[in-house]
Protein backbone atom coordinates (compact mmCIF):
# COMPACT_ATOMS: atom_id res chain seq x y z
CA UNK A 1 0.00 0.00 0.00
CA UNK A 2 3.15 2.27 0.82
CA UNK A 3 4.30 1.80 -2.62
CA UNK A 4 1.33 2.46 -4.53
CA UNK A 5 1.20 5.95 -2.24
CA UNK A 6 4.93 7.07 -3.42
CA UNK A 7 4.26 5.39 -7.06
CA UNK A 8 1.33 7.98 -7.21
CA UNK A 9 3.05 10.20 -5.44
CA UNK A 10 5.98 10.49 -7.90
CA UNK A 11 3.78 10.53 -10.92
CA UNK A 12 2.36 13.84 -9.96
CA UNK A 13 5.82 15.56 -9.48
CA UNK A 14 6.93 14.22 -12.33
CA UNK A 15 3.44 15.42 -14.18
CA UNK A 16 4.03 18.88 -12.39
CA UNK A 17 7.32 19.41 -13.67
CA UNK A 18 6.72 18.56 -16.90
CA UNK A 19 3.60 21.08 -17.17
CA UNK A 20 5.95 23.80 -15.54
CA UNK A 21 8.57 23.12 -17.91
CA UNK A 22 6.28 23.34 -20.83
CA UNK A 23 5.16 26.88 -19.33
CA UNK A 24 8.32 28.33 -20.01
CA UNK A 25 8.51 27.46 -23.50
CA UNK A 26 4.97 28.48 -24.12
CA UNK A 27 5.87 32.07 -22.37
CA UNK A 28 9.01 31.87 -24.88
CA UNK A 29 6.40 31.75 -27.99
CA UNK A 30 4.30 34.27 -26.94
CA UNK A 31 6.48 36.70 -26.18
CA UNK A 32 8.21 35.68 -29.76
CA UNK A 33 5.51 35.86 -31.75
CA UNK A 34 4.25 39.33 -29.94
CA UNK A 35 7.24 41.03 -30.23
CA UNK A 36 9.42 39.43 -33.01
CA UNK A 37 7.76 37.08 -35.47
CA UNK A 38 4.44 40.51 -35.77
CA UNK A 39 6.98 42.89 -36.25
CA UNK A 40 9.69 41.29 -38.62
CA UNK A 41 7.95 38.37 -40.06
CA UNK A 42 11.02 36.37 -38.96
CA UNK A 43 9.77 32.88 -38.21
CA UNK A 44 11.60 31.06 -35.15
CA UNK A 45 13.02 28.30 -37.49
CA UNK A 46 14.35 30.53 -39.55
CA UNK A 47 15.80 32.73 -36.77
CA UNK A 48 18.01 29.53 -36.19
CA UNK A 49 19.02 29.00 -39.78
CA UNK A 50 19.63 32.82 -40.35
CA UNK A 51 22.38 32.57 -37.13
CA UNK A 52 23.50 29.36 -38.21
CA UNK A 53 22.87 28.08 -34.90
CA UNK A 54 23.43 24.18 -34.63
CA UNK A 55 23.68 23.71 -30.73
CA UNK A 56 22.21 25.04 -27.73
CA UNK A 57 25.70 26.22 -26.06
CA UNK A 58 26.27 28.54 -29.38
CA UNK A 59 22.30 30.42 -28.14
CA UNK A 60 23.34 30.44 -24.88
CA UNK A 61 26.70 32.25 -25.93
CA UNK A 62 24.46 34.52 -27.85
CA UNK A 63 21.55 35.13 -25.31
CA UNK A 64 24.98 36.18 -22.57
CA UNK A 65 24.82 39.50 -21.28
CA UNK A 66 21.29 40.34 -21.87
CA UNK A 67 21.38 38.93 -25.53
CA UNK A 68 24.00 41.19 -27.00
CA UNK A 69 25.40 39.08 -28.94
CA UNK A 70 21.73 37.98 -30.41
CA UNK A 71 20.66 41.81 -31.24
CA UNK A 72 24.48 42.72 -32.94
CA UNK A 73 24.21 39.47 -35.40
CA UNK A 74 20.19 39.96 -35.98
CA UNK A 75 21.53 43.92 -36.74
CA UNK A 76 24.74 42.40 -39.04
CA UNK A 77 21.70 40.36 -40.90
CA UNK A 78 19.89 43.12 -42.04
CA UNK A 79 17.14 42.60 -39.06
CA UNK A 80 16.36 45.51 -37.52
CA UNK A 81 13.14 45.40 -36.90
CA UNK A 82 13.91 41.27 -35.17
CA UNK A 83 16.59 43.10 -32.72
CA UNK A 84 14.21 45.77 -31.42
CA UNK A 85 12.05 42.80 -30.53
CA UNK A 86 14.50 41.04 -28.67
CA UNK A 87 15.56 44.09 -26.80
CA UNK A 88 11.76 44.45 -25.92
CA UNK A 89 11.54 40.94 -24.53
CA UNK A 90 15.36 41.27 -22.74
CA UNK A 91 13.80 44.99 -21.14
CA UNK A 92 10.45 42.93 -19.96
CA UNK A 93 12.98 40.12 -18.05
CA UNK A 94 11.86 36.97 -20.26
CA UNK A 95 15.13 35.95 -21.71
CA UNK A 96 14.97 32.77 -20.08
CA UNK A 97 11.57 32.19 -21.98
CA UNK A 98 12.97 33.15 -24.91
CA UNK A 99 15.82 30.70 -23.91
CA UNK A 100 13.55 27.44 -23.41
CA UNK A 101 11.77 28.05 -26.31
CA UNK A 102 14.42 28.40 -28.92
CA UNK A 103 16.18 25.67 -27.39
CA UNK A 104 12.49 23.90 -28.00
CA UNK A 105 13.09 24.68 -31.71
CA UNK A 106 16.26 23.27 -31.88
CA UNK A 107 15.45 20.16 -30.23
CA UNK A 108 12.64 19.68 -33.08
CA UNK A 109 9.56 21.32 -30.91
CA UNK A 110 8.25 23.66 -33.77
CA UNK A 111 4.69 24.80 -33.42
CA UNK A 112 2.58 25.26 -36.18
CA UNK A 113 2.80 28.47 -38.50
CA UNK A 114 6.56 28.55 -37.55
CA UNK A 115 8.26 26.15 -39.68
Amino acid sequence: MKFVKLALAGALIAGLSVTSAMADYNKGFKYYNKMVKKKSKLKSSQLIKLLNIKTPAQLEKLLANDAKGLIAALKKAGQEKAAKGIEKIVKKGKLKDLKDFLIGIMNGKIPAGCS
